[in-house]
């Protein structure tokens, strides 16, 4: 009887705790591009390019998505959650892909007054991590505590621009994101640390990746090569 309360108490814990994960998601989405794309009505914002549009379709795609696939969980509809599942193998690399080319093309249009540097290895660290965690939780997928963790933790990896857009004050902004950005894993962490006695192997490996990529960001953007790229970049 001990083991079945238990268990059952996991279950429970877990079927609310990783909805609320993509909620949060898609709240620090939603702060982060208020003003220059939700609130014009997605479709409807005056964005730089069609490519951009593109972008942030299949980002806002991923996350709703995300958000569909936790609740189905919960709710126990887990054929409905591995049909679902194809679109998270077909989103990923199409992500990745227009991805990086948004990216260049940030740098080419550049006004944010942030080196061009710091935003390319930024970025390609956000989405090198988010591949790579993904791809993990998809060969994971029959083992249903690391999927689901590594599935949030990929997501959380991709939150840097998002958060960098909430309304900081300016002499602020920097140590905002990085906060805010360290604080996601760190959730995930508590939570295992509550609910099972101990953090889950996958989510300390997912968690010390993140924040490993977000402390050394600074030092591997000062390496010189990254100016030469950049160059290349604007000057193909």
């Amino acid at each position: 009887m001990a083991t079945l309360v238990t268990s059952w108490r996991k279950i429970r814990a877990d079927d609310i705790f990783f909805p609320v994960m993509a909620l949060l998601i898609l709240a620090v989405v939603v702060i982060g591009f208020a003003q220059s794309y939700f609130l014009p009505g997605m479709v409807l914002a005056k964005l730089p390019n069609r490519l951009v549009h593109i972008h942030g379709a299949l980002f806002v795609g991923w996350i709703f998505l995300l958000l569909m696939q936790t609740s189905l969980v919960a709710a126990r509809k887990v054929k409905l959650h591995m049909t679902l599942g194809m679109l998270g193998v077909i989103l990923l690399p199409l992500m990745v892909t227009f991805g990086v080319l948004t990216l260049f093309d940030s740098i080419r249009r550049n006004g944010t007054g942030i080196p061009a540097e710091l935003i390319l290895v930024g970025d390609l660290e956000e989405l090198a991590i988010f591949a790579g965690l993904t791809v993990w939780a998809l060969l994971a997928r029959r083992k249903a505590a690391s999927h689901k963790r590594l599935m949030i933790l990929g997501t959380m990896a991709i939150m840097g621009p998002a958060i960098n857009r909430w309304p900081f004050p300016p002499d602020l902004r920097m140590p905002g994101t990085i906060g805010v950005y360290a604080v996601l894993p760190l959730l995930v962490i508590a939570y295992d640390l509550w609910s099972l006695r101990r953090i889950h192997r996958d989510t300390a490996i997912a968690s010390a990746i993140i924040i490993v990529a977000m402390l050394t960001m600074l030092p591997v953007a000062s390496m010189g090569f990254w100016q030469q790229i950049v160059a290349w970049i604007r000057h193909p």
